[in-house]
C-alpha cells in the first residue's frame, strides 16, 4: 500500500500497465477505518498481485475533483491506466472486499495484465535507529532490483537477486523475491490464456505445459490451482522431470510465503505424491 500525493499520483497510476491498481479515496471523516485495514489485510495477504493506493482527499482534493469523487470512502480499480468501473462509493464489508479484489485478479489475467506489484515478499519490520527514529520499513537491499522489476527488466532482475542470494544464501525475502522475478520472465510477453488453454489440453505429465499454466493461476490469484496442478504433474512423472516440477513447486512456495492458507494442504498432498 501506498499514499499518493499529486506529484506522484500519475506514475502510480502507471503501475496498472503492469499489475492492476486498486485506488481507495478516503479522508479521516469518512468513518472508513474498518474498510481500510481489512483493504491493506488483503493487499499484504496478495502479496503483489495488485497494488493498493490510497488518497487522503482532505491533504489532497485536487486529485478527488479530477476524478469527480463526490463521496468518500470511494474504489477504483484501474487496468492499463483506465478504470474498469464506475467508482465504488460507501463502506463495503470484508466478503464484498474480498469478491472485488478476486474479481480485479482476475480481470488483470484475462487482459493479459500478469505483473506482479514489487516488493514481492513482505518487507522487514520497521526497527529503531541509534536516535530512538523508526527506520523505513522497505529493505534496502532489495531497492535496485525492485526499480528493475517496475521497469519491466525482468531477467535483469533475477540475476539481482541471483547476485544478492550469493552473499546471503537462503534469505527468505530474497528467495521470495527471485521466485516472483523469475515468474514474471516467463510470462513476460505470452498470453496467458493460450497457456491455460495449453495446459488444459496436454497430458498431466507434459512438465512444461503444466508448469507454465501454473504461473498463470498463480499470478490470477489462484495459488491453490497452480499447486494442485503441479502436483498432478509430479504424481505421473519420473526423475528429471518429477524433480524439475517439484523443484517449481517449491520456488512458488516461497515465493507466496508459508502464511498462505493454500502452502501448508500442498505440502502435505507434495510429500504423498513422492512417497
Amino acid at each position: 500500500m501506498v499514499t499518493a500525493d499529486e506529484e506522484h499520483f500519475n506514475e502510480l497510476i502507471g503501475k496498472s500497465m503492469q499489475h492492476p491498481v486498486l485506488l481507495e479515496l478516503t479522508s479521516a471523516h469518512a468513518n472508513a477505518q474498518a474498510m481500510s485495514d481489512e483493504l491493506e489485510r488483503l493487499t499484504n495477504e496478495a502479496a503483489g498481485r495488485w497494488l493498493l493506493v490510497r488518497v487522503d482527499v482532505d491533504a489532497t482534493p485536487q486529485i478527488a475533483q479530477a476524478l469527480r469523487v463526490q463521496a468518500v470512502p470511494t474504489l477504483l480499480p484501474i487496468l492499463a491506466g483506465q478504470p474498469v468501473s464506475q467508482p465504488i462509493q460507501g463502506t463495503l464489508g470484508a466478503d464484498q472486499l474480498k469478491d472485488l479484489t478476486d474479481q480485479i485478479s482476475e480481470l488483470a489475467v484475462a487482459n493479459g495484465i500478469t505483473g506482479r506489484a514489487a516488493p514481492v515478499a513482505t518487507a522487514p519490520a520497521p526497527v529503531e535507529g541509534q536516535d530512538g527514529e523508526q527506520a523505513p520499513a522497505t529493505d534496502p537491499r532489495t531497492a535496485a532490483v525492485e526499480k528493475l522489476l517496475h521497469q519491466g527488466r525482468y531477467a535483469d532482475a533475477v540475476l539481482g537477486y541471483d547476485e544478492l542470494l550469493a552473499k546471503t544464501p537462503g534469505d527468505p525475502v530474497l528467495l521470495a523475491g527471485r521466485a516472483g522475478a523469475a515468474t514474471l520472465q516467463r510470462l513476460d510477453g505470452q498470453d496467458p490464456h493460450a497457456l491455460l488453454e495449453a495446459g488444459e489440453a496436454a497430458a498431466p505429465g507434459d512438465v512444461d505445459a503444466q508448469l507454465a499454466a501454473a504461473d498463470v493461476e498463480l499470478m490470477g490469484g489462484d495459488p491453490a490451482k497452480a499447486f494442485d496442478r503441479i502436483i498432478g504433474a509430479i504424481r505421473v512423472t519420473r526423475e528429471e522431470e518429477r524433480e524439475r516440477a517439484r523443484t517449481r513447486l517449491l520456488e512458488l512456495f516461497e515465493m507466496v510465503g508459508s502464511a498462505d492458507p493454500a502452502v501448508a494442504p500442498a505440502r502435505r498432498a507434495l510429500a504423498a505424491a513422492l512417497f
